[in-house]
């Protein structure tokens, strides 16, 4: 467990104060493992020993070790290049590393098909249809994923928009246009986004619904869910294979569109309409 995980899993009982240590550490745990502890004190305009007082509620004996930990964070993250290289390494087969593939593939599919039954896609499906709108938000890969759902659900004149949480200007004026009737789509694999996590957070905290799609009922994500889809992602080199949960969002988006059925035929009849008049302002110009 990476010193991201400790904090976010000792996140709910931190005081305020300790909360907004936490916050400002995963936000800015690139340069944290080299600064020292006044300057931290400053940045965030805490005492020291509200910072040591934190260290000892996330268990950590000491600010020498939270720096020790978030430096091997950064070691590890550097690592992820010679890991993938070592993964090439292995490999000296190509009919072997093709069979390998198909069988991982084959794996995922079958398991994300297993635990997800019909009756979820159609509560999922009944929750997105009377929502007012869609919010959808993923990091990393999971953001292809965020941005595949989005184009799929606007063509079936679903209102939906990718959230950018790395905006903060950006995501702060969604947050705020962001109600009640609204629901919110989390995507993230291992290893989770923290922010995603943090916003899975927010939302639980101020009575938001969301939908999450991860890799089990032990994700962070799960936890407080409305609905969980869960797809699973093993993959031969590379962290996460996406082509499961790509499976499942296409079962997704047709039981959503025959459920709406009847609605669309009129939406795609307006489309039609407007398609052809569009092209004949464009054939007379």
């Amino acid at each position: 467990m990476t010193i991201v995980d400790n904090i976010l899993n000792n996140m709910e009982r931190l005081s305020n104060k300790q909360k907004i240590i936490a916050e400002y550490l995963i936000k800015n745990r690139g340069k944290v493992g080299f600064m020292s502890l006044k300057d931290i004190s400053q940045e965030i305009d805490v005492s020291e020993v509200t910072i040591l007082n934190f260290c000892k509620s996330i268990e950590i004996d000491s600010f020498t070790e939270l720096k020790k930990s978030f430096q091997e964070l950064i070691k590890k993250q550097l690592h992820v290049p010679n890991e993938i290289k070592s993964s090439l390494q292995e490999l000296d087969n190509l009919k072997d590393v093709y069979n390998n593939i198909i069988q991982i593939h084959k794996l995922n599919y079958e398991r994300a098909l297993s635990h997800n039954s019909i009756e979820k896609f159609q509560e999922i499906s009944y929750l997105i249809s009377k929502s007012r709108r869609i919010y959808i938000c993923g990091q990393g890969i999971s953001k292809v994923i965020a941005e595949y759902i989005n184009s799929r659900l606007r063509l079936i004149n679903i209102d939906s928009v990718t959230l950018e949480v790395g905006d903060i200007m950006e995501s702060s004026i969604d947050f705020a246009r962001a109600t009640t009737d609204d629901c919110f789509i989390l995507i993230s694999f291992p290893k989770y986004s923290h922010s995603i996590i943090n916003l899975a957070q927010y939302l639980f905290k101020n009575n938001f619904t969301y939908i999450s799609i991860t890799d089990s009922d032990n994700s962070p994500l799960s936890k407080n869910s409305k609905y969980s889809l869960k797809s699973h992602s093993d993959s031969l080199v590379f962290h996460n294979f996406i082509s499961s949960t790509i499976c499942l969002i296409e079962i997704l988006i047709v039981i959503l569109s025959f459920n709406m059925k009847d609605k669309l035929m009129s939406h795609f009849d307006n489309l039609e309409e407007i398609q052809s008049l569009l092209s004949q302002n464009l054939n007379n110009q």
